[in-house]
């Protein structure tokens, strides 16, 4: 059944409507982010490295032209989507994520819109904020792409780093492409609290 699955996304990936499909994956997870998009660049870069296909460079085009649309609707959508970020649990993922976003969206919001790429709920709530308040679009677009290139490289190359480590299990090449993936996203968010952190006491800024 795990070949027979494994045969399946290698058919998949062979095949040219991969790339759309990963553009248009991705653009829908800028908009309602349920399945975290890295989560397919992270085994689309393992497979290049175990199996062959797709190409690497090709799923990553693919990934940065559908973040960059994707968190470009949320942005000129923010007045209207602010409402349901509103709505949402403070105490859930989502919830812990508004804070965030908000809390350094005060200080440094250039460098909250690259990092908030790299966490999937932080990432919608950033552009839907940025947009609701009115930042200035180029700003965001310019951080924003910024903050795509940097996680699309990421993102398939990490997978593709686990894939190469075991070529020859593929279904371990998956399992440790995927895992590695979601350890930097976690590892940058963390270095990202910390330096704020710093950077704060160096300006004797009060976290409240």
């Amino acid at each position: 059944m795990i070949d027979s699955f494994i045969s399946f996304l290698e058919e998949l990936m062979q095949m040219p409507v991969f790339y759309p499909l990963v553009t248009l994956l991705i653009i829908g997870d800028a908009l309602a982010p349920i399945i975290p998009s890295e989560t397919v660049l992270n085994l689309a870069g393992a497979f290049a490295a175990s199996v062959g296909v797709p190409n690497p460079v090709g799923v990553i085009i693919a990934a940065v032209i559908g973040a960059i649309i994707g968190d470009n609707i949320c942005f000129l959508l923010g007045s209207r989507l602010i409402k349901v970020v509103n709505r949402l649990d403070p105490e859930s993922k989502a919830g812990a994520a508004i804070t965030w976003v908000r809390r350094n969206m005060k200080r440094r919001a250039g460098a909250t819109i690259i990092v908030a790429r790299f966490i999937p709920w932080a990432r919608w709530v950033a552009t839907i904020v940025l947009g609701s308040v009115g930042y200035n679009w180029f700003a965001f677009f310019f951080y924003d792409t910024i903050g795509v290139i940097i996680w699309a490289f990421l993102s398939v190359g990490v997978g593709y780093l686990g894939g190469s480590l075991f070529a020859d299990w593929p279904l371990l090449a998956l399992i440790v492409g995927v895992t590695l993936g979601s350890l930097v996203g976690f590892g940058i968010q963390k270095l990202q609290v910390r330096l704020f952190e710093w950077l704060d006491v160096r300006r004797g800024v009060s976290k409240l």
